[in-house]
C-alpha cells in the first residue's frame, strides 16, 4: 500500500514540474534592451513607481499546486510497543512570483529580477519566449 503512494506521489510531482514549449527566459538577458517588448509581453504591471533613476514596474502572480506530498512519520502501538511509520499526506501550496523591471529615463531596462518559485514565474516568463 505505502509502495503504491509513493509512485502516486512521484506520478503528480513529475506531473506537476511539466511545462510546455521553451523554457522560460532568464530575467538577466534583458539588461540593456529596450523595454517596450517587454512591456507589451507582459503586459499591464500591477504596480509602477517613479524613482530618480527612472521607473519601476512590479508584477506579481500567485499559484496554488494541489496535492502537493508532505512527508511525516506518526506513532503506532498495534505491536504493544511505539512503532514510527512514514507517513505522507497531500496538501494544498501556494508559490508566488515577484517581476521587478526597472527602466531608465532612456527606456532602457537597467535591473530585471525575480523573486520567486520559477514554476509561479513561468507563466508571466512564458510570454518573454
Amino acid at each position: 500500500m505505502i509502495r503504491i503512494a509513493v509512485a502516486l506521489a512521484m506520478l503528480w510531482v513529475t506531473a506537476g514540474c511539466v511545462t510546455t514549449g521553451t523554457a522560460p527566459a532568464d530575467v538577466e538577458a534583458f539588461r540593456g534592451q529596450r523595454s517596450e517588448p517587454i512591456l507589451a509581453k507582459l503586459g499591464p504591471p500591477e504596480s509602477t513607481e517613479r524613482v530618480a533613476a527612472g521607473t519601476v514596474y512590479r508584477w506579481r502572480r500567485f499559484t496554488r499546486l494541489e496535492n502537493v506530498p508532505v512527508q511525516g512519520t506518526r506513532t503506532t502501538y498495534e505491536s504493544g510497543l511505539p512503532v514510527t511509520v512514514p507517513t505522507t499526506t497531500f496538501e494544498r501550496q501556494t508559490q508566488s512570483c515577484d517581476l521587478v523591471l526597472t527602466v531608465d529615463g532612456a527606456g532602457a531596462v537597467t535591473d530585471f529580477s525575480r523573486n520567486g518559485s520559477r514554476q509561479a514565474c513561468a507563466p508571466l516568463l512564458d510570454r518573454l519566449s
